[in-house]
């Protein structure tokens, strides 16, 4: 058995238990009467299962056989996309019955096509700026966003605005310091001059061709500092509109559960945000397609097929956990502490893909899942206090002309 099938073992088994360990808490624990909630243990179950799957979902991106053919971001997000829609409607069977409604169906398609545009992004950042460096800087950005969408219009109280804004810092720090620990900084500080020039000789020859090819860094040949520039520009430019958006994902999450008020919102938004998902990709693939002038690329169906089918279930397992954890945490609390999967991410890259070389880089890569660890402390003990006005005066309603929804129930 291969190295990644081992680790598609690994993490298959650990998206099963982490949904399963959600479902037990949520069946055999008594609701809350209002959310944030921030002691009841579902909320805290959630954030460690997101935090593991968020941070592995994406072990078959970079295999061998997908990077060799130098897959479309496109075509990758169709069977990825295909897989997380899949799975999330698998959330209808375990509710039995789920009511579509006009107003219901406009949140998923809302969220879903901020997903699609965010994993587009995602694509073109880690293979311009690197798979450190990227998932950092939209990581750092997506804490921000969600604590300011928590705090401000979703009117989420805090119990310490102080505390709230050290762990915010806190957790920013730590970002950043995961961000540049695999640059040259970290041997800049400790390395010998020789060392030094050594190892800048073997950056010299390692700068890749292309900024939107998934073996980019496999690639080599002459660029000019120019080209470098503008490949490095836009791939961060995509990093930070990535954060911006990422952070805001689950605000239609909100918006749904203030606007239709079930006990069970988590669950019918799922539901909802997989309709979401299979509407909006194939219109914005599209999109993508025409917006680069390019035709529609090779599907290379039997290669890419299972890695992004896979990947789509990961996914779709972590946001069914981050779902939960919002709705019990809040915007405030619950997502950002879910964004510190950068750690399981690192770890990844440390051991598995073998990235970060170097005891100095590793070295900061520990102090930095320290910071990391601290911040998110600080944002549970000072964040959000249970039953704040979750989502109050930032509801909008949808439905038909007549001021009523156009409903229709699926029964299983």
């Amino acid at each position: 058995m291969s190295k990644t099938a081992i680790a598609g073992v690994f993490v298959t088994i650990g998206c099963i238990a982490c949904v399963a360990a959600i479902l037990m808490v949520h069946v055999f624990t008594t609701k809350p009467e209002k959310t944030p909630d921030f002691s009841h243990p579902l909320g805290y179950v959630a954030v460690v299962s997101s935090i593991f799957l968020f941070g592995s979902y994406g072990i078959f991106i970079k295999t061998p056989r997908v990077k060799e053919l130098n897959v479309d971001p496109g075509v990758f997000q169709i069977y990825y996309s295909t897989g997380t829609a899949a799975t999330l409607m698998c959330v209808v069977f375990y509710n039995n019955e789920v009511y579509f409604s006009s107003g219901e169906l406009i949140w998923g398609i809302v969220g879903a096509s901020m997903w699609v545009i965010s994993q587009l992004l995602g694509f073109i950042a880690i293979n311009s700026v690197g798979y450190a460096v990227g998932p950092a800087v939209w990581a750092g950005l997506t804490i921000v966003t969600s604590f300011v969408w928590g705090s401000t219009l979703l009117e989420e109280k805090l119990k310490s605005a102080g505390g709230s804004g050290g762990g915010i810092a806190l957790l920013v720090l730590g970002i950043v310091m995961v961000a540049v620990c695999n640059s040259p900084l970290p041997d800049k500080l400790f390395l010998t001059e020789e060392a030094r020039e050594a190892r800048r000789s073997l950056l010299e020859q390692s700068i890749s061709a292309s900024p939107f090819s998934v073996n980019a860094e496999n690639s080599r040949g002459p660029v000019t500092e120019r080209y470098n520039r503008l490949r490095y520009a836009v791939g961060m430019a995509c990093a930070i509109v990535l954060g911006l958006i990422n952070g805001s994902l689950q605000v239609p999450f909100s918006c749904y559960s203030k606007d239709v008020g079930k006990d069970e919102a988590a669950i019918t938004y799922m539901v909802n945000f997989s309709a979401g998902v299979a509407i909006s990709t194939p219109v914005l693939c599209l999109i993508w397609w025409l917006a680069r002038f390019q035709k529609i690329p090779p599907f290379h169906f039997v290669d890419i097929v299972l890695p992004g089918l896979v990947t789509g279930v990961y996914w779709a397992c972590g946001y069914f956990a981050a779902t939960y954890a919002t709705q019990y945490l809040g915007n405030t609390v619950g997502y950002p502490l879910t964004q510190t999967c950068i750690l399981v991410n690192g770890l990844w890259g440390i051991g598995f893909y073998k990235e970060i070389h170097g005891k100095h880089k590793i070295l900061l890569f520990v102090t930095a899942a320290f910071v990391i660890i601290g911040g998110a402390t600080m944002l549970a003990l000072f964040g959000a206090s249970s039953g704040s006005n979750h989502g109050a005066n930032f509801t909008v309603a949808f439905g038909s002309s007549s001021g009523q929804s156009s409903d229709f129930k699926c029964a299983f």
